[in-house]
C-alpha cells in the first residue's frame, strides 16, 4: 500500500490544475463577450477589467507548489 500522498491526485495537484484551467477560460468568455457587446456600442469596462483578472489568475496556480 502506498504512502499518503505519494500517489494519486493529491489537494495542491488538484488546486493548481484548476487555477490553472478555469480562471483563464473564465477570463477568454468575459473578454469575447466584453468585445461583442462593444461592437453594438455598449463599452463594458468592468468585463473587461474582470477578464484580466481571471487570466492573471493563471499565475496564482503556478505558485502553488507541486508534489
Amino acid at each position: 500500500m502506498a504512502a499518503a500522498g505519494s500517489s494519486g491526485w493529491g489537494w495542491r495537484r488538484v488546486l493548481r490544475l484548476t487555477l490553472t484551467v478555469v480562471p483563464p477560460l473564465i477570463g477568454v468568455v468575459l473578454i469575447g463577450q466584453a468585445v461583442v457587446a462593444s461592437i453594438g456600442g455598449d463599452i463594458r469596462r468592468w468585463e473587461f477589467a474582470l477578464g484580466a483578472a481571471c487570466l492573471c489568475l493563471t499565475v496564482a496556480g503556478r505558485l502553488v507548489p507541486e508534489e
